[in-house]
């Protein structure tokens, strides 16, 4: 009851704001229309629903209404290894809102989403191996994931990764491309082995 209460003080707190709202372009939002919504996405997410705990702390981040309440239901998610929820904790703990900025927490949300194939979380891994945010600065490693962004479909990963290659020596881009060829998603890999296991008839102990 107390986390309706505040919600519904916030929204009208913001809505409440001289010149926040131009009342002639803005949509309307009923803020009990709005409320529901938290909720009834709380409700499934309290029954341990990976993809509504990731919903529920969209819902506080893009509204801007509890960061910290964001991150701690994109927590909950990322246990049950939801990607996007791994992504927007890399983003967050990058940042430093919801939680303490932490470049190494941020890369290593950002490894976990990178390991299913999350473009943006591979240009993200790169922009700290170019930048040197938290580790030692190194271009092949940031060609290596700009490269791989790309290829997983991230539209400025190529641009990124050819920007490096001014900087770059033959040998560190030929290096960059090897890497990048013999690299395969830690998830693909695992259920690979998954599938290589002999079937039993026997339950495990």
């Amino acid at each position: 009851m107390m986390t309706i209460v505040r919600l519904i003080a916030m929204i009208t707190a913001v809505s409440l704001l001289p010149g926040c709202i131009d009342p002639p372009k803005a949509p309307y939002v009923d803020v009990h229309d709005l409320v529901a919504t938290i909720e009834q996405s709380r409700a499934k997410a309290e029954q341990g629903d990976a993809e509504a705990q990731y919903h529920l702390g969209m819902q506080y981040e893009r509204m801007g209404l509890d960061y910290r309440e964001a991150v701690r239901w994109y927590r909950m998610a990322a246990m049950q290894r939801h990607v996007e929820a791994f992504y927007r904790l890399c983003v967050l703990s990058d940042i430093g809102r919801g939680m303490l900025q932490d470049y190494q927490e941020a890369l290593r949300w950002c490894r976990l989403a990178a390991d299913y194939g999350h473009a943006r979380a591979m240009m993200t891994i790169g922009v700290h191996y170019e930048k040197g945010r938290s580790l030692t600065k190194d271009l092949v490693q940031a060609h290596l994931w700009y490269n791989l962004a790309a290829a997983y479909g991230e539209r400025d990963g190529a641009k990124w990764r050819d920007r490096l290659v001014l900087d770059m020596t033959r040998d560190q881009i030929a290096q960059a491309q090897f890497l990048a060829r013999n690299w395969r998603p830690k998830a693909q890999v695992h259920n690979q082995e998954e599938q290589a296991k002999p079937l039993s008839s026997e339950p495990e102990p």
